[in-house]
């Protein structure tokens, strides 16, 4: 704007024959003045509201700019927590697999330990019981031949439980013989 309102005000024109009212164009000049003082003024409060929304409207950037920031820092630590907590998983998952693979291990060890135990338990059993068979045919022959022919002496072994068997056989023999 070239022109200030006192400035229009303040304008002087020529005369001339045929020229327009003086009072009509004061009239106009005050107007016009008048309308741009109106306009200055409007500019000038629409210029201080204009700065204070800018400056509002540069807090609410900044304001942005910090909740998205906010927002991704709090995004990769959810991410990092459960990155970290599904490495935490996995150990954990990892661990007791090993445990349970190493209690397995145990257990099979063990059962075949029994397994053994017993083969060992059977064999000594079945191994006794053919001693004793053995060992009680061998008497009941004695017995069979001492009861057929006294005049046979019968050696018995050093097992002093035998030796009693033995006698004791002996003197039944030798009663019935009486």
């Amino acid at each position: 704007m070239g022109q200030t309102p006192n400035e229009i005000r303040n304008q002087e024109f020529s005369s001339s024959m045929r020229g327009y009212t003086r009072a009509e164009v004061e009239a106009f000049k005050e107007a016009a003045a008048a309308a741009l003082e109106e306009a200055k003024v409007e500019l000038l409060k629409l210029t201080e509201e204009n700065k204070g929304l800018n400056d509002k409207y540069q807090d609410l950037k900044n304001l942005e700019e910090t909740l998205k920031s906010s927002v991704v820092e709090a995004q990769k630590g959810a991410d990092q927590t459960i990155k970290n907590s599904k490495k935490e998983a996995e150990l954990i998952i990892s661990s007791a697999k090993q445990k349970r693979d190493e209690i397995i291990e145990e257990k099979h060890r063990k059962l075949a330990e029994l397994e053994t135990r017993i083969h060992e338990l059977e064999f000594t059993r079945k191994s006794f019981y053919a001693r004793l068979k053995s060992e009680l045919e061998s008497y009941l022959k004695l017995i069979s031949q001492a009861e057929s022919d006294s005049s046979v002496k019968i050696e018995l072994p050093a097992d002093s439980n035998v030796n009693r068997i033995a006698e004791h056989v002996q003197h039944d023999n030798n009663v019935h013989e009486e």
